[in-house]
């Protein structure tokens, strides 16, 4: 495909882009220039309906897709329609199976239900080719997520903030999962169950989803988001980020000639690949040039294993991302870090291999008890606290042994853990593991709630940061409720979750590799 075809591309699928003629209100998709009607006198006004909900106006299942979707076997695709601008366009329907062996399916029994674009995977150019994402997939909205409203907050009713911190976060967590009892009744380090992609997912579709929930809880314009960080072990390209897809889609950053003033880079230590940049975040938006502007750090994996080793009892899949500023809020301000690091080869994956390997005796005691203990008590005596002036832990959580013993040791107790302690239900998420346990806590604290958080990363490192939880964080509540947020828990305990076997589990994780 070439150049010009393949941005023209990015503009209309990322963003779902219309235009709309002011003079007689027709609006046009893909966006035209000129109106049929008005010709040189067309005003033509661009909508976007990425943050917008539509409905499904015409439905079919695909039982034989041509060989680019052939990975996801059958789907249904349909004609979705905007009523606020009376637009119509082709998508294609995620997260859903349709069921085998059973007789057809009636496809019209989804015409009319409420749907939601989702930034998915279509097809790759083969093993060495460009992969092609796209909005134009949709998620049924009384299905695993309801419609999520987006309603920025004018940079004049900001107001001014002081210590630089968590402005916003969101947290992605894919609908589909696997119990372990389902790989002949392995525990996986008291981790029950797991998440897992779907098809067409992969470590960019999770950081766009995650973002954009950030923005949503946050209330924050894109526009004056100037800095994307993404952390990730299992990201879909070896050379070419993952941070300009998420910016491209999500807008981050003031628009010219189809990019955007923004920056920033993936990274990559593990499972801290995010966290490292927590403290990166809040200097930048302490800095007087940045201008009071924010910056997202997202961490984001399909953490990957293979089949029959150990790891694969305990990964999971998804992302979480947290908005940093000094003014639009700041929900809890980062008040301490402490890193600590050493070359301890613990855990490792060698240039053009698939999956890691752990280092010979590199695994525990010297690797994650020793660097996590470490900084947790570090950090502690840097800001002249106990454990018990600490209300919450997020931990690194490899499995649920490891994150509890350390935490005994350090003096903590059960109370203090449990909150953060989501492992069990969604797996080890690598690089999203610290901050989406952090996410979790973050749902149930209370105002003046310290937060110690200490990740964890292969190779070997740790930075514990304290944070305390402000006032601000009840009005982001009031947010939440109306623009109908999802918090952690609710999507671990989604009744809409959805089980798979083994063989589907693998095929997956394998595709979204």
């Amino acid at each position: 495909m070439s150049e010009p075809i393949t941005r023209r591309k990015i503009l209309v699928d990322y963003r779902i882009r219309a235009a709309r003629c002011e003079n007689c209100g027709r609006v046009y998709f893909p966006p035209k220039s000129f109106c049929d009607l008005e010709g040189r006198r067309s005003r033509m006004h661009p909508a976007d309906h990425f943050y917008e909900k539509g409905t499904l106006l015409s439905c079919s299942l695909v039982r034989g897709p041509t060989k680019k979707f052939g990975y996801l076997k059958s789907f249904l695709t349909g004609v979705v329609h905007f009523p606020g601008d009376d637009l119509k366009v082709p998508g294609r329907v995620t997260d859903y199976i349709p069921p085998q062996g059973q007789g057809e399916v009636d496809a019209t029994e989804f015409v009319g239900r409420g749907v939601v674009p989702r930034f998915r995977r279509t097809y790759t150019g083969g093993a060495s080719g460009l992969i092609y994402y796209s909005s134009l997939n949709f998620s049924f909205e009384d299905d695993y997520y309801p419609f999520q409203e987006y309603k920025p907050v004018k940079a004049s009713e900001t107001g001014n903030g002081g210590r630089p911190g968590i402005v916003g976060y969101g947290v992605y967590l894919p609908k589909f999962r696997i119990k372990n009892e389902a790989l002949g009744g392995g525990t996986g380090g008291g981790v029950v169950e797991r998440t897992l992609p779907f098809a067409d997912e992969d470590t960019t579709t999770f950081a766009v989803e995650a973002g954009k929930r950030a923005l949503i809880h946050a209330g924050v314009e894109s526009r004056r988001v100037k800095k994307c960080f993404v952390g990730s072990e299992s990201a879909p390209y070896a050379v070419k980020p993952s941070m300009s897809t998420v910016s491209q889609a999500l807008e981050l950053g003031e628009p010219h000639e189809g990019g955007f003033f923004s920056g920033g880079v993936d990274s990559q230590f593990a499972c801290k690949a995010a966290t490292d940049l927590f403290v990166d975040a809040a200097a930048l938006v302490s800095y007087p040039s940045f201008g009071g502007e924010f910056v997202l750090v997202v961490g984001a994996d399909n953490s990957q294993a293979a089949a029959g080793d150990p790891l694969d009892y305990t990964v999971g899949a998804g992302a979480a991302a947290f908005l940093f500023g000094r003014r639009g809020g700041v929900i809890a301000t980062l008040d301490c870090y402490v890193p600590y690091t050493s070359d301890t080869p613990d855990f490792y994956r060698r240039d053009g291999q698939k999956y890691p390997r752990h280092g010979g005796r590199f695994t525990g005691v010297p690797a994650y008890f020793k660097h996590v203990g470490t900084a947790m008590r570090a950090a502690l005596k840097a800001c002249d606290l106990s454990p018990a002036d600490i209300q919450f832990l997020a931990t690194h959580s490899p499995n649920a042994k490891f994150p509890f013993q350390v935490a005994v040791e350090a003096g903590f107790k059960k109370e203090q853990i449990e909150p953060g302690l989501v492992v069990r239900k969604i797996g080890n998420l690598y690089s999203g593991s610290c901050p989406t346990a952090l996410a979790a806590v973050l749902d149930v604290a209370e105002p003046g709630d310290r937060i110690l958080m200490t990740s964890y990363g292969s190779g070997a490192g740790s930075d514990a940061y304290i944070f305390t939880v402000t006032d601000e964080i009840e009005k982001k509540r009031e947010r939440e409720r109306s623009a109908a947020v999802v918090s952690v828990k609710e999507q671990i305990e989604s009744p809409h979750r959805q089980y798979v076997d083994y063989s589907t589990y693998r095929r997956w994780k394998e595709n979204s590799g």
